[in-house]
């Protein structure tokens, strides 16, 4: 399973979207459902064990590039596309190596 985290300020309304947007993507792109988890998480909380890729703004990216986890950065966290241009190459390659 890949642990995706959602991180904006507060966890609250623009992480839900992102999370939302996140799970249709990979949905869109032919991912089962069940094989990653997202989370809402907010920067001060976000760096956790576990999480596989982030998924944030340029703003909160540099706090999350010091953990082990891929962060993928989208200017605009309400577009599905721009979510998806960023996230699954990033995805696939998380999914490769957890394969191996």
């Amino acid at each position: 399973m890949i642990k995706i985290g959602c991180v904006c300020g507060m966890g609250l309304g623009s992480g839900l979207l992102v999370k939302m947007g996140v799970d249709k993507v990979l949905e869109r792109n032919g991912f089962k459902e069940g094989t990653w988890l997202c989370e809402v998480l907010d920067i001060s909380t976000a760096r956790q064990l576990g999480i596989d890729i982030y998924v944030t703004t340029n703003e909160f990216a540099d706090t999350l590039k010091t953990t082990p986890a891929e962060v993928v950065t989208v200017l605009n966290l309400f577009s599905k596309e721009e979510i998806e241009k960023a996230l699954i190459p990033v995805y696939k390659e998380v999914l490769k190596k957890k394969k191996e």
